[in-house]
């Protein structure tokens, strides 16, 4: 085998593994971070503020993972009041693995949300209202 053929060889091959990784990134589902980003870019400071009122408080919400539940607990001092709000389960490289839950906490001030059959890195993010105030926190667990 001369050089010739050697270089026709190798750049079958570069070529060959260029198709390849073309024809590949057409076929991988790309989905935006949220279908209205540009509408959710505007709320972006009401969410910043809501978050420096969560960083304002001295009990935070915990918010742990056990097997195939997820457990919300909220602080003793919040849970005197009327709590409202969300938590959603956010995973990025999936949209069809998102979801949203209204707050139904228990007399503890505990939400237990069921996880089975879920897996990958997730992000839990908890948005409430007490009272006049509200707030936001957001936990990347990997479930």
């Amino acid at each position: 085998m001369n050089w010739f053929h050697k270089l026709m060889l190798v750049l079958t091959a570069f070529v060959s593994m260029m198709v390849y990784f073309a024809v590949r990134s057409v076929q991988t589902p790309l989905d935006l971070v949220t279908e209205n980003y540009y509408q959710e870019e505007l709320k972006h400071q009401d969410k910043m503020d809501k978050a420096n009122n969560y960083a304002r408080l001295e009990s935070k919400v915990k918010i742990s993972n056990e097997p195939g539940q997820l457990k919300v607990a909220f602080p003793s001092d919040l849970k005197a009041t009327s709590l409202t709000g969300t938590v959603k389960l956010y995973y990025a490289g999936d949209k069809t693995k998102d979801a949203e839950m209204d707050l139904n906490l228990d007399e503890s001030g505990v939400q237990i949300i069921d996880v089975s059959g879920r897996s990958g890195a997730y992000s839990v993010q908890v948005n409430w209202q007490s009272g006049q105030e509200s707030y936001y926190t957001e936990t990347k667990l990997f479930l």
